[in-house]
This record gives structure tokens, C-alpha cells and sequence, in this order.
């Protein structure tokens, strides 16, 4: 039996890959077509979590009253503030795009991470 209030995150059979295509008004390079696995949605929504993945591609990214921690399972990121500063991040590494960020994701390579996205407003 498992525990009640315990959810794994796993891709398992019959977890639907969802298609995310970037917006080609947010879309900087490359061709944008990502996919997530969201096993976890709470009830009102105000919080998902999963497994996104990607090619090599950048967009605009922009986090006004959402946080997000990602969990590199493989590949390489490039993430810049609208000020010019940036941080890299490589498989291993975990981070936390804070609210309020406004800049470019850049996945420098294929992609795959562990992420959760919670609203903070």
C-alpha cells in the first residue's frame, strides 16, 4: 500500500507526455517544441510538478508570481536576467527561478529536468 500524501515522481505507462510547442513570440531560437510529464497537479492547481524535457533552444522566460525549482537530469542551461547577468547550470545541478525573474532560458543542449512550479500570488 502507499503512503497516503506520498506522490513519486515517475514516468510510468499510461503517464500522457503532454506537448508544450514555445510561443513564437517568446521564442528566440531553435524550434521550441518541449514535452513535460506531470504526474502532480494540486487540487486547485497552484502547483505542478514534473519532468520537462527539451533540444537545444532559447526563449523568453518570465516568472511574475510563480517560482520554479528545477532539477537538471541531463544537459546543460544558460539562464540571463534581463540585466545581461547569468547563471549556468549543468546535470546535477539544482536551482530557483525566483518571482519576478524576466529574461532567456537558454537549453544549450537536450534537456531534462525535474521541476516544480508553484504560485506565490
Amino acid at each position: 500500500m502507499t503512503t497516503k500524501f506520498i506522490k513519486p515522481i515517475v514516468i510510468s505507462e499510461g503517464l500522457a507526455c503532454t506537448a508544450m510547442p514555445t510561443p513564437s513570440d517568446i521564442l528566440i531560437s531553435g524550434n521550441g517544441d518541449t514535452e513535460a510529464y506531470i504526474p502532480f497537479k494540486s487540487s486547485d492547481n497552484s502547483v505542478i510538478s514534473g519532468i520537462w524535457e527539451s533540444e537545444a533552444f532559447s526563449k523568453k522566460k518570465f516568472h511574475p508570481s510563480d517560482m520554479e525549482f528545477c532539477y537538471l537530469i541531463e544537459g546543460d542551461v544558460k539562464i540571463s536576467d534581463s540585466e545581461g547577468n547569468y547563471s549556468e547550470f549543468s546535470a546535477g545541478d539544482a536551482f530557483v527561478v525566483e518571482p519576478g525573474f524576466d529574461g532567456v532560458w537558454e537549453s544549450k543542449t537536450a534537456v531534462r529536468k525535474y521541476f516544480v512550479i508553484a504560485k506565490c500570488s
